[in-house]
């Protein structure tokens, strides 16, 4: 992980395979998808001309305190006149850079092609995802779509950590992480077959989450076992401007690299490298 802030710990090897960042603005009712599909072409066409329609993401609100304890509903009805319009996902021709379009956000990913493609830094992503919101309001306002007045902000990053398959994947867990020694009280239980882990940390002042999920898979292009490790932040906007939604990524670009840092064991920086 190559940081925007060289204070933060850095890998040579580190195992992500995927970086996310986005940002939610408040839905534009003008920008359907004839317009989406001006704007793909006019201003990313060349850049990412691989394009699918895909339905849209939904705009997760982190909550906080007691209000996190009550339930979501899990169903819930608009009255609508028109469908939503889809979400552009447009690929580079390497496969390796995607942009994501929709009515009310914006996200941009990185994906690692092949296992020896260079990782691209933060402060590449960063910049890239800058010149490219720069084009979309550029865009909203030559069509008087409306100015984009972001809500929350998204980063994710997933990384693959391999080990030798199902029955091995508790020590495997007990070997990448911290918060997991696959020890029990007495010898009842024998090694799991399956291990999810699931947990949250908040911010200070509830300024974001850090939202961690761990789970076994099998990579599609090369069969191998990996752990899959994602770790997600994100947090709302009190004043809708792309300054401080920058600066609130660069927030929780911080608490990706040092909670990865931290929940990870030093025997596997070793492995990756750590040079800071």
């Amino acid at each position: 992980m190559s940081e925007h802030d060289q204070s933060l710990p850095r890998f040579k090897k580190p195992p992500v395979v995927e970086t996310v960042l986005g940002v939610y603005f408040r839905a534009l009712t003008k920008f359907t998808s004839a317009e989406q599909g001006i704007l793909w072409d006019r201003y990313f066409r060349s850049r990412f001309p691989r394009l699918e329609e895909r339905p849209p993401t939904e705009e997760i609100r982190e909550r906080f305190g007691e209000e996190r304890l009550t339930p979501v509903p899990t169903i819930r009805w608009r009255l609508v006149d028109r469908p939503d319009a889809p979400r552009l996902w447009a690929t580079s021709a390497d496969g390796q850079h995607v942009i994501q379009i929709q009515r009310n956000g914006f996200l941009a990913n990185w994906q690692k092609a092949d296992n020896d493609a260079a990782y691209c830094s933060y402060i590449q992503r960063r910049q890239d995802f800058i010149d490219q919101v720069t084009q979309l309001e550029a865009f909203f306002s030559e069509q008087g779509i409306g100015p984009l007045e972001p809500t929350s902000w998204i980063i994710t990053y997933v990384n693959h950590i391999d080990y030798e398959g199902l029955e091995h994947v508790g020590p495997a867990v007990a070997q990448t992480l911290t918060v997991w020694h696959n020890h029990f009280s007495d010898d009842w239980l024998t090694a799991p077959d399956k291990l999810v882990l699931d947990i949250a940390f908040p911010f200070p002042d509830n300024g974001g989450r850090l939202n961690v999920n761990l789970t076994p898979v099998i990579v599609k292009q090369s069969k191998r076992h990996a752990l899959r490790l994602d770790l997600t932040a994100r947090g709302h906007l009190q004043t809708g401007n792309m300054q401080n939604t920058l600066s609130a990524i660069d927030l929780g670009h911080k608490w990706v690299v040092r909670g990865f840092t931290s929940l990870t064991r030093p025997e596997m920086h070793r492995l990756w490298e750590r040079i800071e």
